[in-house]
């Protein structure tokens, strides 16, 4: 039974992404994307009360009923939903939600999970692992991938532990920064950065090696 590694990442600062954008404002139920030729097109389906449906300026309405709407986009340049499967690994969902994007795809090996995530910092600010699932063997028995708990500093594991309690890292978010720093009693700057420090290192675990 052949091996593999499924793959959520979490995306922020995502330059020049309309679906990003799109979802900071408005509740974006389904993404999709795909390349034709040199440009990307991609279309954002938008959930929305009464009909009331949003005006988005960097798409264009091609669809709209009373609860949804559809709008679709083209540019371009490079972005993420495109350079993953630039790497042979086709982009199984796409999430888009308060300005970020959730991609999900499967590799072949960690090599080329490196890769991906090296690709996508050079058009994203930030690239948060949200769950690495590697398959087994012949008896198709999956397994998480672990980090070593003794790599953190206490407060660093006790921000990371309470951002994922509190929902931090769900999808919608189920707390924002704030929230979090507030029930940790530290400033939104302080948490930010221990959660930053936190999220390397993990990261550095899971793909390093």
């Amino acid at each position: 039974m052949a091996s593999g590694i499924h793959v959520q990442l979490e995306l922020r600062g995502v330059a020049d992404c309309p679906a990003s954008s799109l979802s900071e404002d408005v509740a974006v139920e389904s993404v999709t994307v795909d390349r034709q030729g040199a440009s990307v097109v991609g279309e954002v389906t938008v959930d929305h009360d009464d009909g009331d449906a949003p005006t988005v300026d960097a798409a264009e309405p091609v669809f709209r009923d009373e609860s949804q709407s559809v709008y679709r986009y083209t540019h371009d340049h490079d972005c993420p939903c495109t350079r993953v499967p630039e790497r042979g690994c086709p982009v199984r969902d796409v999430r888009a939600d308060g300005g970020g994007l959730r991609l999900t795809f499967v590799t072949a090996d960690l090599d080329t999970l490196r890769e991906v995530v090296a690709d996508l910092r050079s058009c994203c600010a930030d690239v948060t692992v949200q769950r690495l699932v590697r398959s087994g063997g012949d008896d198709g028995d999956r397994s998480l991938l672990v980090a070593d708990r003794n790599a953190f500093t206490d407060r660093q594991y006790e921000v990371l532990k309470t951002a994922h309690e509190m929902g931090y890292f769900d999808s919608p978010k189920g707390a924002n920064s704030r929230t979090v720093a507030e029930e940790l009693g530290v400033s939104v700057s302080t948490f930010v950065e221990h959660l930053s420090v936190a999220q390397t290192k993990l990261f550095d675990q899971l793909i390093s090696g």
